[in-house]
């Protein structure tokens, strides 16, 4: 690798990481490159003002030399992303990423929607929280007069935005003010995890197990206090919740089970008023103050007229967006003509269901007003966070790999996290196609490495094409390790990129067992084109912020589920193979 290569793809890994990273990371993830030649280079870059020199390591510097002003480069990745855009919406997101979008939306003096909760410069855009929660929480404690004689109350908040701590403080003024009893309730953060929140509500079942009922701000937190409550051996509990905000929410409240009511927010509303608003203004007209979205009460007698489950899942009804939207006060504009103008979205989780569902229909209503819709994730602590899940994931790969195994390995970011893993192991055969995980192993010794055929695919850095699948006409091997851009119960292992698909689904055609390998933002996504059904995977490693329904769709359908933040040591239980006609599904 030549030095403008080299220094180049360590600018990359800083940027990648957003934070310091070691001498030894960095000579790892290039292959072949030693520590001193890396501690040279990043010598050079600090004379030159493009990197900072940490004890051992270094990192990107806080400011651009040009220009002190100037967005740093950690921040660079999303503000590129966006760019362009003529109109953003711009959820409560934390960290600097999200002042650098401010400030964008400012300097360039476009229209800012601030969804969920006010931010600086932005136009409100949400329901009026504090009165959703209230309203639920008077529901909720009219529905436990009578049944319980003193209210013991778990409140799931997230404290670090102002919208989850309004529903909160709402419901349970709500709650007291038509509860006929003493309520008693406990505050604790689930700071919008499901596994974080998992946690801080079985510690408060361990040291309070007469509780009764739970609040959560949104689907996640009440989720989680639900199974937290089953793991505990609570059986007398309700939980209610202010959000509504997809499938694993609406089939507790269908079952009849502990969820009694949710407060739904409608996703679906709010992305179809955020277009039309911001199509509004881009045609002329002037932004309003604020704009309110519904809320509405919702049991399991009243779910049906607002949302239904069919084959592809829970989908507002089609009358209950055309009554809810009617009701409306919404802006009067025509279908965009001329250059075609982008409105940009940020959202803070883009694995939840609810920005699933509000850029579902945001992208639906700006492709039927000539908009484009550009979405971008915020690099932030959450890009950190899933960097470090990812890297349990690949340590638990890396242990289904056994002394004398032939394994493939696919293209993608926890393929090369798997390499990394295996670099000090022998008695392997790996077989890849991708240039990243061959750079990493090739010349280790006691690896046996093996390169596909087909054709270089530049941006994603490996071979793809009809000729790919030659080698396997004459090879059988253990298992495939696969990274993937998405995995859903319905539409099963999916890839972004149409070649990308293939290659893979080959690769689980020549293999006994498969691995997919996705973190929670990954699971539940269907990208535009399948590898493969969920019946031919036989192992998903995944962690423990995806939601349970879909871990036990996944589940139900004979595939191993490894949490890999959780469970470990079960990555090391003995494997059986399953049939092979399985991987014909």
């Amino acid at each position: 690798m030549i030095k403008s290569q080299r220094e180049q793809r360590i600018l990359d890994i800083l940027a990648q990481a957003g934070e310091e990273v070691s001498v030894l990371e960095i000579a790892q993830r290039l292959g072949r490159v030693s520590g001193v030649t890396i501690r040279r280079d990043i010598v050079r870059l600090a004379e030159e003002g493009r990197v900072e020199r940490t004890h051992g390591g270094a990192l990107l510097p806080t400011t651009s030399p040009q220009d002190a002003e100037a967005p740093t480069p950690r921040e660079n990745a999303l503000q590129d992303e966006i760019e362009g855009v003529d109109a953003i919406v711009l959820p409560p997101i934390g960290g600097r990423g999200a002042d650098t979008l401010r400030m964008l939306a400012k300097r360039r003096r476009i229209p800012f929607l601030a969804e969920s909760s006010p931010q600086e410069g932005g136009v409100y855009l949400g329901p009026d929280n504090f009165t959703a929660g209230r309203e639920l929480g008077r529901a909720a404690g009219r529905m436990m007069t009578g049944a319980v004689a003193e209210a013991r109350v778990l409140l799931v908040s997230l404290e670090t935005l102002p919208n989850t701590r309004a529903r909160c403080d709402g419901f349970i003024k709500g709650f007291g003010e038509t509860f006929r009893g003493l309520v008693r309730p406990w505050r604790v953060d689930g700071q919008g995890s499901f596994r974080i929140a998992l946690r801080a509500s079985l510690d408060a079942f361990a040291a309070y197990p007469d509780i009764n009922v739970i609040f959560g701000v949104n689907d996640h937190s009440v989720l989680a206090a639900i199974e937290a409550s089953d793991r505990a051996g609570v059986a007398e509990v309700s939980a209610f919740s202010v959000g509504g905000e997809g499938g694993a929410l609406f089939d507790a409240l269908a079952s009849r089970g502990k969820l009694k009511a949710t407060c739904a927010l409608f996703p679906e509303i709010v992305g179809i008023r955020a277009v039309e608003t911001l199509a509004s203004a881009l045609h002329g007209s002037a932004m309003p103050d604020e704009i309110r979205t519904p809320h509405v009460v919702v049991t399991p007698d009243t779910l049906d007229p607002y949302y239904r489950k069919s084959g592809a899942g829970w989908g507002l009804a089609p009358e209950a967006e055309a009554s809810i939207l009617g009701a409306a006060e919404r802006p009067a504009f025509v279908r965009s003509v001329g250059p075609r103008r982008a409105i940009g979205f940020v959202p803070h989780y883009p694995a939840h269901d609810w920005y699933r569902n509000m850029a579902r229909a945001m992208r639906e209503r700006a492709e039927a007003l000539g908009f484009e819709l550009k979405i971008a994730a915020p690099q932030s602590g959450i890009a950190r966070e899933i960097a470090a899940i990812r890297r349990l994931i690949a340590k638990s790969a890396a242990r289904l790999v056994r002394d004398g195994d032939t394994i493939l390995i696919n293209s993608g970011i926890l393929s090369t996290l798997l390499a990394d893993e295996l670099m000090g192991r022998t008695g392997i055969t790996i077989v890849t196609n991708a240039v990243d995980v061959m750079e990493r192993l090739s010349g280790r010794p006691g690896l046996k490495l093996i390169m596909t055929s087909g054709e270089y695919q530049l941006k994603d850095r490996c071979l793809v094409g009809p000729s790919l699948g030659a080698l396997f006409e004459t090879m059988r091997v253990d298992r495939a390790f696969l990274s993937v851009d998405g995995i859903s119960p319905h539409f099963g292992a999916s890839a972004t990129d149409e070649r990308l698909a293939l290659a893979a689904k080959r690769f689980v055609d020549a293999s006994r067992e498969v691995v997919v390998m996705a973190d929670h933002s990954l699971v539940g996504v269907e990208a535009s084109h399948r590898i493969v059904a969920l019946g031919a995977i036989d192992d998903l490693i995944t962690d423990s912020a995806s939601l349970p329904a879909d871990r036990l769709a996944f589940a139900s359908m004979g595939t191993r589920i490894t949490l890999a933040d959780e469970e470990p040591e079960e990555m090391a239980a003995p494997r059986t193979h399953r049939p092979a006609d399985r991987r014909k599904a």
